[in-house]
């Protein structure tokens, strides 16, 4: 276990969990350990004997606040602070999105505002019936960037995404699974064995079909043509030894176990 200014990191087997720890602050985020979590996330994805990534909330008070408030005006105050921290705010996510593994967000309890956003880059969220969501800028008179913007809107599409931030109403899971941000939520005394759950499913599949999905995923996200080696991409996998052994433990009748080559 590796511990940082507010953030814990935890590897069991083939899953990483980071744990947001700030629970004076309801585990808002702070300057530093957006960039913190940006080389963390760097670190991970360089890690081949991982095979997921979870990122929660610790201590019981959520998955979190959004950016730290007390920040805000020695940090945010003005046009070229909040540029900065913004760009900050964008290495961070992008180095979420762009990790070679799998990223599950486990939410309980509030995820508001940055923390929101957080965990729309993750690629797969799993909520506690507990947990309550909002993006609240206009109750602050501040924006979020456009990277920000574009990670929601290519999540939950413009009707939601004018929804959440025009009104700025708190809503629950069942709100948050009905437009598309969760893919399920669970009564709370359920949540951990979900989350644990998932993430050993996910662990158990032949990395490098679930790190290639990954990466497809992303690319026809950002649109554009196609070239002939991204196409190739989807077919990378039949080369591999994993391959081998997984049609091979089919026929056999027996539980694949892929090694990553």
């Amino acid at each position: 276990m590796a511990q940082e200014t507010g953030l814990v990191v935890d590897t069991n087997g083939g899953v990483a969990t980071i744990t947001i720890c700030q629970p004076e602050r309801k585990n808002a985020l702070t300057k530093p350990m957006w960039g913190t979590l940006a080389r963390i996330a760097q670190e991970l994805s360089d890690d081949m004997d991982l095979r997921c990534v979870v990122i929660r909330g610790g201590d019981g008070v959520g998955f979190g606040a959004g950016a730290d408030i007390h920040e805000f005006v020695r940090e945010r105050a003005g046009f070229e602070k909040a540029r900065d921290y913004g760009m900050l705010h964008a290495e961070a996510l992008q180095a979420i999105q762009s990790c070679t593994h799998p990223v599950i967000a486990a939410i309980d309890g509030p995820c508001m505002g940055a923390s929101f956003v957080l965990a729309a880059v993750c690629d797969l969220r799993i909520a506690a019936d507990s947990a309550k969501f909002a993006v609240p800028p206009m109750k602050l008179g501040a924006t979020l960037g456009y990277p920000e913007l574009q990670i929601m809107l290519d999540l939950l599409g413009e009707a939601a995404l004018f929804e959440i931030l025009l009104e700025g109403q708190m809503f629950g899971a069942e709100r948050a699974r009905e437009i598309g941000f969760v893919a399920r939520h669970v009564p709370i005394a359920d949540f951990d064995g979900e989350v644990a759950t998932t993430a050993n499913r996910i662990a158990g599949g032949a990395p490098i079909t679930q790190r290639l999905h990954k990466k497809m995923i992303n690319r026809l996200r950002q649109g554009g043509a196609i070239d002939a080696r991204e196409f190739d991409d989807g077919y990378r996998a039949f080369d591999s030894a994993d391959f081998k052994e997984g049609y091979t433990a089919f026929l056999e009748k027996r539980k694949a176990v892929f090694s990553g080559k």
